[in-house]
């Protein structure tokens, strides 16, 4: 390790690295920009309060930050929401494990912090910072692997009871789009899939083709489950414990609000951010209910405007 490294040095290498992963589609470049920026806060932030090397942050630091007021999208400074506060929390813990990879840190000063949970229901929706390791956590293998497609069709808007049905022939490669099927609870449609999934779901689709067992036809092989029948619960038994290998894989195992529920709710979120309208988040997982949309997605919809998108994280430095 570079015990002599500044922070600010260090955010400049993990950004680098983040960087490939958005050339390698597993994070978007807004999410890339919104990290950047906050993990530039959060090299002020440290600095101002005497630790300008790697080395001097301290838990007690990082939870500072974790909890520091921000400032909101009218420019009033206020206490930080508890799912900015998770978000930061994230992004802390992912960029000190990219350090250590790095071999630019061999510590997690954020690893300590306690938060409640930010929701009263059983599921919460992944954050950014967490659907990006899940991305990571996919593709341990050099083959393109069922968990990784499981992933890919949850990130992209399926249910576990849906994305066991999914075949190379529902998948719009040219149009960036795979077909839910739909089910007791949700609406046939389409999903958009964004780079990452796109490229696992292509190149699981061409192992299939490749592997099929004989009288098997490949385009009609389950891309997210083993090609043997079963009833609909088993097939989404299936899915399920693919998708919790994965939750655990990035240390969320023993959280009980992270269900598989949750990779697919992260969708639903990251729609309702960009579009400002539960009616958005509805449509793209197929719900009929805006109640039971908003209430998978952590949003309160009938005591904030559904125009008001979720604040973004904004650490004022002197709070």
């Amino acid at each position: 390790m570079a015990d002599d490294i500044t922070l600010a040095a260090l955010v400049t290498a993990v950004l680098a690295a983040w960087q490939d992963l958005v050339a390698r589609g597993e994070m978007s470049e807004q999410t890339l920009s919104r990290f950047s920026q906050l993990l530039h806060r959060f090299d002020s932030f440290a600095a101002a309060r005497g630790a300008p090397l790697a080395t001097d942050v301290t838990p007690v630091i990082a939870g500072m930050f974790v909890d520091a007021h921000g400032r909101t999208r009218h420019g009033h400074t206020a206490p930080a929401s508890l799912s900015t506060r998770h978000l930061r929390r994230s992004v802390l813990r992912m960029c000190f494990a990219t350090a250590r990879r790095l071999s630019l840190a061999d510590a997690d000063p954020a690893g300590d912090i306690d938060l409640p949970s930010r929701v009263t229901e059983p599921t919460r929706p992944l954050n950014e910072a967490e659907a990006v390791e899940l991305r990571l956590a996919a593709e341990t293998t050099d083959r393109p692997t069922r968990h990784a497609a499981a992933a890919a069709l949850a990130l992209a808007g399926g249910f576990s009871g849906e994305i066991g049905h999914i075949t190379g022939t529902d998948l719009d490669l040219t149009s960036a789009r795979a077909w839910m099927h739909g089910s007791t609870k949700t609406r046939p449609r389409w999903c958009p899939l964004d780079a990452w999934a796109a490229q696992v779901l292509s190149a699981r689709a061409d192992h299939l083709a490749a592997t099929a067992p004989p009288g098997h036809e490949p385009g009609r092989l389950p891309l997210a489950v083993s090609p043997r029948n079963g009833t609909d619960e088993q097939i989404q038994a299936r899915v399920c414990v693919a998708l919790r290998d994965l939750i655990r894989r990035i240390g969320l195992g023993a959280d009980p609000s992270i269900r598989p529920a949750s990779i697919t709710a992260y969708a639903g979120w990251e729609t309702h951010l960009r579009t400002g309208r539960i009616e958005a988040a509805a449509r793209h997982l197929g719900m009929a209910s805006l109640d039971s949309t908003a209430a998978l997605i952590g949003h309160d919809w009938h005591t904030q405007p559904d125009n008001d998108t979720p604040q973004r994280d904004g650490v004022n430095p002197d709070a």
